[in-house]
């Protein structure tokens, strides 16, 4: 068996049919998915910016102590040009020495904390987004261990809505 080395030389220096094929599969394979994974993202929130209102509807209700139930209504607004976008509520403790162990809003997934933290925060489900112009009143309810003070509910958009509510909790 002959070889040739000049035809080596070649081989190494050059993409051979086999690569080129091998390469482009690869290729045809990999572009496609990172081109479709951001119109994606951008599609979860296209559109213009938003803003929100939210407003108390109702009696605040405290039950128990350490921790303190406290329930209440909130009726939340879409103000702006564009339906919400990845909106959520973060509720902040009262206090100095008060902590949250609960917050539920609505029919949206809770959140909690055995140890107790000093802001806990619940996301609306794709479902719960408000289109521009819409409202929506929210069952709270909101565990705080120990404390009194205001506590703070702030509603937030990932497209630039921000509302907040503040009420008094505890024996203040």
């Amino acid at each position: 068996m002959r070889t040739d080395a000049s035809a080596e030389d070649r081989r190494d220096k050059h993409f051979g049919r086999r690569t080129l094929v091998r390469a482009g599969a690869t290729a045809a394979w990999t572009v496609p998915v990172i081109a479709m994974a951001a119109p994606a993202l951008a599609a979860t929130c296209s559109g213009g910016s938003t803003s929100l209102s939210a407003v108390l509807v109702g009696p605040v209700n405290q039950s128990g102590h350490n921790p303190t139930t406290v329930t209440f209504k909130v009726q939340v607004c879409d103000t702006g040009g564009s339906a919400t976008c990845a909106l959520s509520a973060t509720a902040i403790a009262p206090g100095v020495i008060s902590k949250l162990s609960a917050l539920t809003v609505g029919t949206w997934a809770g959140a909690t904390s055995s140890d107790g933290a000093k802001s806990l925060t619940v996301q609306a489900p794709a479902n719960g987004e408000l289109a521009a112009g819409a409202c929506a009143i929210y069952n709270v309810t909101v565990k705080v261990k120990g404390g009194a003070g205001q506590l703070t509910l702030i509603f937030k958009t990932a497209n630039g809505g921000l509302a907040t509510v503040s009420l008094s909790v505890g024996d203040s």
